[in-house]
């Protein structure tokens, strides 16, 4: 029973994850025919609309198959407070940075790995283009790919064990990024908004992340056409350093709970980890999904290396 249930929660969201793949790929052509990148206040609205179609309404649709939305967020419980829940967003904000400094000191040592996201549309930063951009880049993808991921994935593979819940919706989220520094940023901030999303047992802190993660790129473009590169990598500098010891400190915070621990080893699952490995990569959805996602990081390495 376990075995179906898990073959079939694999196979909900490799679809959900090739359809979204699919309206990306035929939005971007329609858009490039269009010419609607020229038009930026279009081109930012369609951005937000392609978030809410294929994230939360792909999810919403995909859930009806699996008991709908209500159930799989209900997997998850409210269990934290205000206070903890802020040290969870501070936990993984400065984890997204961590990660960011690392991949970016990455990209400077291996050729073709460049992190980052292609920002060239955001040339004007006043208050209107600004809001548009993170309503567009921050808001929309945070509600939505929180629900999508943190909620219909999470929820989904729930029932196999926190740990597997959160590695494998993590794996789909990144294979959802495109680029090959965006994939293994996704993934790895995957893994905390996973487990923001089970000791909280709200999708509030993981979103609020998400957003502030989102938005942070985009003020970094903001400040440095207001400030020039010289002093904004002072900023940036003491700002990235501050949030590799907070990122530190609240590691070492909630890795001597020990009741934040052994919520990952509660698991009623009968299956072991090396049944559901088999299970999920014998699923052919699932490597037309990789397929996909290994087709647009190449193509993506190819267009860096040019």
């Amino acid at each position: 029973m376990q075995k179906e249930k898990l073959k079939s929660s694999t196979d909900i969201i490799s679809i959900f994850c090739i359809a979204g793949f699919s309206f990306n790929i035929v939005m971007g052509l329609v858009m490039g025919m269009l010419g609607v990148y020229k038009d930026f206040t279009l081109y930012m609205l369609l951005m937000t609309a392609n978030s809410v179609i294929v994230m939360l309404c792909g999810s919403l649709i995909c859930a009806k198959f699996c008991g709908g939305m209500k159930a799989c967020i209900g997997k998850y419980e409210k269990k934290t407070g205000f206070l903890e829940n802020f040290l969870l967003v501070v936990f993984g904000f400065s984890g997204c940075v961590t990660v960011n400094f690392i991949l970016s000191i990455i990209s400077m040592i291996v050729p073709f790995f460049e992190s980052g996201s292609d920002m060239s549309f955001f040339e004007n930063t006043d208050i209107y283009s600004t809001t548009l951009v993170l309503v567009a880049i921050a808001l929309a993808p945070a509600v939505c790919e929180e629900i999508a991921f943190r909620g219909l994935a999470m929820g989904n593979f729930a029932d196999f064990g926190q740990g597997f819940a959160i590695l494998l919706s993590s794996a789909f989220f990144g294979m959802m990024h495109g680029t090959l520094s965006g994939m293994i940023f996704a993934f790895s901030v995957g893994l905390l908004l996973g487990f923001i999303r089970k000791i909280s047992g709200s999708l509030i802190p993981s979103m609020t992340v998400h957003f502030l993660n989102n938005a942070y790129a985009v003020f970094m473009i903001v400040f440095l056409k207001t400030l020039g590169m010289e002093v904004l990598s002072i900023i940036s500098g003491a700002f990235v350093c501050i949030m590799l010891l907070l990122f530190v400190v609240m590691l070492i915070i909630f890795c001597n709970r020990k009741s934040v621990l052994s919520a990952f080893s509660a698991d009623d699952c009968v299956l072991t980890n090396s049944e559901k490995a088999k299970i999920v990569l014998t699923r052919p959805l699932f490597w037309v999904l990789v397929f996909f996602s290994a087709i647009i990081g190449i193509l993506s390495m190819a267009g860096t290396a040019v």
